[in-house]
């Protein structure tokens, strides 16, 4: 479970230190108070995308640490090569207001793809957004393929489909009409003559650009090394001359000093290399090559590569990649017909084992699309929804890889869409169609329920998800948010008292000016001040002491609600 997130320099945010417990934990406050910045700064610790417009102004840098606990992770830390921490997970998340952001995991930097990877399915964040989407139909299927456990049929089904699919796409590419099949061809002919007659080598840019220095710069190359030739050997008083007129002297005193010995020695060495550079030196000058001609023709060539990689991708060996690839293509051109032959048998092959699958998720969906209803329909009867008719339809697809006259889309021959009948005796329909903004917030957390019988998530976060409910409905939405708690660490974030009565860990959020700055805090109740946020939520701006006795009334009717549920 999260235990503690801190936070520092996000949006109105300086410095704050948040505890959670087991539970349900519940945050209040004013509106603009802050609330919401929490949940932005939990999806920044699930590695979810970053601004640099949440830095907090006057900052450099924004930082959210999370902290969790009784968290088996062991196995998915190893196998992104991050370190273990036993039961305690610490995350930390640096965003930059030059853009770039740093990561660290148990201590290890990290990339936020890997930290991604770890924090999948560790905490769940449903916001008023969800209600928007139980609207959009194409979101439907999944919901239903997560409650019937279908990752690895689905999984398996995908594979196959991607198969069927490439090889639907390389015939269809096969299939255009023999003008423009000869038209490519000759592109790809002319294209590959232009880089065969060049014929670049991979390392030919460096040695060409060194030859091309070279010979710009013979003259002075050649006067250079001919001095030196001369100084050392050839010219009058040369070194070597000079060296084996002194080698003599000494040689001649050796017999009277042996301390003579090893410098004459020495000398000899240096004689010898002296003389050997001295021949390589004019090795190179009658070698040296100064053409005018060459120079042309290298910087022609150089020229010539240069633009090929322009033209192809920029170096020396995507050219030759590309090289490749189009050889590839005009061979896959000029024997097309076979290459189609087989194609359509792949096709075949392949088109029936993912129909096949298909079907085996059909049958699976069907099965489950009726367990799925009854289980929300049980929830929504728990939410003062006790007569709605909920309702999981499914439908063939009608577009896609038509196989045997069945269309195949990515998830395979079904639609789906949820149908409601808030209503008794009315006809289900689509929740586009028929739900209101307060329904939507109960099917949600109905929905959320249901999958929370196979959902292996240990926290779950509602961000103000009692939009346009009230009264008795509140009532029973913080009632079932207790009962979840029971099973799963529950935060939420609402405006409702109904809801804020029955948290087991009560925190306020809020906004005050300090140092003509606006900054947040967040504050852990005591029974005392508990009654006195929930009479504030009863009563708005002024709490009267009715306020107070009614608030006072409503978390003790809760106690005694949840204890008559035990």
């Amino acid at each position: 479970m999260l235990t503690a997130l801190r936070i520092q320099n996000l949006a109105i945010i300086d410095e704050l230190e948040v505890r959670f417990t087991s539970g349900f934990n519940v945050l209040t406050g004013e509106t603009g108070a802050g609330k919401s910045i929490l949940v932005d700064a939990l999806h920044l610790a699930l590695g979810g995308r970053a601004s640099a417009d949440v830095v907090r102004t006057g900052a450099d840098e924004a930082t959210v640490e999370a902290l969790f606990d009784g968290v088996d992770l062991v196995d998915r830390l190893a196998a992104l090569g991050l370190p273990s921490n036993g039961s305690e997970l610490l995350v930390r998340r640096v965003v930059s207001r030059g853009g770039r952001g740093r990561v660290w995991v148990n201590g290890a930097m990290a990339t936020v793809h890997l930290l991604e990877q770890l924090m999948r399915g560790l905490l769940d964040i449903s916001g008023q957004h969800e209600h928007v989407s139980l609207l959009d139909s194409q979101l439907h299927l999944p919901l239903l393929d997560a409650f019937a456990d279908l990752h690895g049929e689905l999984s398996r089904y995908r594979e196959a489909y991607e198969r069927l699919a490439a090889t639907v796409r390389e015939r269809e590419s096969l299939l255009m009409d023999d003008a423009e099949r000869e038209r490519r061809a000759d592109y790809l002919a002319f294209q590959l003559e232009e880089i065969d007659k060049l014929d670049p080598k991979p390392d030919e840019v460096g040695a060409l650009e060194s030859e091309r220095k070279r010979l710009g710069s013979a003259a002075r190359l050649r006067s250079v090394a001919d001095e030196a030739e001369r100084a050392l050997y050839s010219g009058e008083a040369s070194v070597a001359d000079v060296l084996g007129a002194t080698l003599n002297r000494l040689a001649d005193v050796v017999g009277i000093d042996a301390r003579f010995e090893p410098w004459v020695g020495a000398l000899r060495t240096a004689k010898v290399e002296i003389e050997e550079a001295s021949r390589e030196l004019a090795g190179y000058v009658r070698g040296l090559d100064d053409d005018p001609s060459r120079l042309a023709e290298v910087d022609e060539r150089l020229e010539a590569i240069k633009r090929l990689c322009r033209k192809h991708g920029g170096e020396v060996a995507q050219v030759l990649t590309r090289r490749e690839q189009m050889r590839g293509e005009l061979e896959g051109i000029e024997r097309h017909g076979e290459r189609l032959e087989q194609l359509e048998r792949e096709r075949v092959e392949q088109g029936a084992r993912a129909l096949e699958l298909a079907r085996q998720l059909s049958t699976r969906r069907a099965a489950a699309a009726r367990d799925f209803a009854k289980a929300v329909e049980t929830e929504l009867g728990r939410l003062a929804m006790a007569k709605t008719v909920f309702r999981v339809a499914l439908r063939p697809c009608a577009e896609g890889i038509a196989v045997d006259g069945q269309p195949l889309g990515a998830r395979g021959i079904d639609l789906c869409e949820l149908l409601l009948s808030p209503n008794e005796g009315e006809q289900p329909k689509p929740l586009a169609r028929i739900a209101s903004g307060g329904e939507l917030s109960r099917v949600m957390l109905a929905v959320k329920r249901a999958l929370a019988r196979i959902d292996p998530v240990p926290t779950y976060v509602f961000d103000e998800v009692d939009t346009g409910i009230g009264g008795a409905v509140a009532e029973s939405v913080g009632r079932l948010l207790k009962e979840v708690s029971r099973e799963r660490q529950v935060l939420a974030i609402t405006h409702l008292p109904q809801i804020a009565a029955y948290a087991d860990h009560h925190l306020s959020v809020e906004k005050l000016v300090r140092d003509q700055r606006t900054v947040s805090r967040v504050v852990a109740l005591d029974d005392e001040a508990r009654t006195r946020e929930v009479a504030r939520m009863l009563a708005g701006v002024e709490v009267t002491r009715a306020a107070m006795r009614n608030a006072e009334e409503m978390i003790v009717s809760s106690r005694r609600r949840r204890r008559s549920r035990l």
